[in-house]
């Protein structure tokens, strides 16, 4: 029986140890080779060690993976020109977790999204039965919506043109290269809307939780709606995406759902943070945080999102079945050409 195997035979009794995980996490960042039972490695890690192991492991990847200078990107959204900028978005995003940039979307191109997100197929999320099946593709139906989230197809985000020039916008690159240590790999981009509902949905990530979809990354939100508490704002409580920053009593409760009401019990709701924020509005955040979507109560909210990731150990690649390779596109091909790192979920 080989290591590998033995390791996820121990992860069903709960014996996962800090030899096991960093031996998974070195084969796969030597090899690429991925292994049934990645990601609950991943979520073992890190409820074991509170996230110190995951810690450890990013900084070993980071000393096999290089930095890149990203002078060949575009400047898309003008981040970083203020001398400073970078520098105390980075500071802000350590201590907290979230830092809310200091540059917005241009209203046409908030105007523009909207017009193409709403005429993209999407599929239906719910904590109700709804009558389609998962795979299902429908328009949003903003007069009578059909689920409390609609989620855009990831292929109609992918050949948008102004999601791609996001996605590649050399601010926010760097900033993602800073964060995680070393180059960043876009491993999600998604969009959905939200809807109100009678109760916080599960399914539509409106009770607290934190993600594990990596070893380390982080996310950038834009809003693409006004965003109040009455319109789905985003809450975060700052400070919990260190290590041991989530009280080892919620961890004990495993990768799961949090009430409010159990979360005062450690973080009174004075901490935290509601970032309302107006339609154009750029928020980054490592999620590895306690955080939320609030449950709608009137409206609706849309949200374009992208993840960049250190690594790509744990579930399979979000964007491996996404079409991102249009000859056409001139400038995404010379931006594989120069970085390739930057697209091996891609490869995958």
């Amino acid at each position: 029986m080989s290591v590998l195997t033995q390791v996820a035979d121990r992860l069903s009794g709960g014996k996962l140890t800090k030899r096991d995980f960093d031996h998974r996490l070195d084969q796969f960042a030597r090899t690429g080779t991925t292994q049934d039972g990645d990601a609950r490695v991943l979520v073992d890690a890190f409820l074991k060690s509170g996230g110190e192991w995951l810690t450890d492991g990013s900084r070993m990847i980071a000393s096999r993976t290089p930095k890149y200078d990203f002078s060949d990107a575009r400047d898309v959204l003008g981040l970083w020109r203020e001398p400073g900028s970078l520098e105390a978005t980075l500071a802000t995003l350590r201590r907290d977790g979230y830092a809310v940039l200091d540059v917005e979307l241009p209203p046409e191109t908030v105007a523009a999204l909207s017009r193409d997100f709403g005429q993209a197929p999407c599929t239906l999320t719910s904590d109700k039965k709804t009558n389609l099946s998962p795979d299902e593709r429908v328009r949003v139906d903003m007069t009578n919506p059909l689920a409390e989230k609609y989620a855009v197809d990831t292929n109609a985000l992918a050949q948008n043109p102004l999601v791609r020039e996001l996605l590649l916008d050399r601010g926010l690159l760097q900033i993602a290269q800073e964060y995680i240590g070393s180059a960043p790999i876009v491993d999600i981009i998604t969009a959905w809307y939200s809807f109100p509902t009678d109760s916080p949905s599960h399914e539509a990530a409106q009770l607290f939780h934190f993600d594990l979809d990596r070893v380390r990354w982080l996310k950038a939100f834009f809003l693409l709606t006004d965003q109040t508490e009455e319109t789905g704002a985003h809450l975060y409580i700052p400070g919990t995406q260190r290590d041991r920053g989530i009280d080892g009593r919620l961890l004990e409760r495993g990768y799961a759902r949090l009430e409010d009401d159990e979360v005062a019990q450690f973080y009174p709701r004075s901490v935290w943070k509601t970032m309302e924020g107006k339609k154009g509005t750029i928020l980054l955040e490592d999620t590895r945080g306690l955080h939320k979507g609030i449950a709608l109560q009137r409206d609706h909210r849309l949200m374009l999102q992208f993840e960049y990731a250190q690594s790509l150990f744990g579930d399979a690649p979000f964007l491996s079945t996404v079409d991102l390779d249009p000859v056409e596109d001139e400038y995404w091909n010379a931006m594989r050409a120069a970085y390739p790192l930057l697209f091996n979920a891609l490869n995958r």
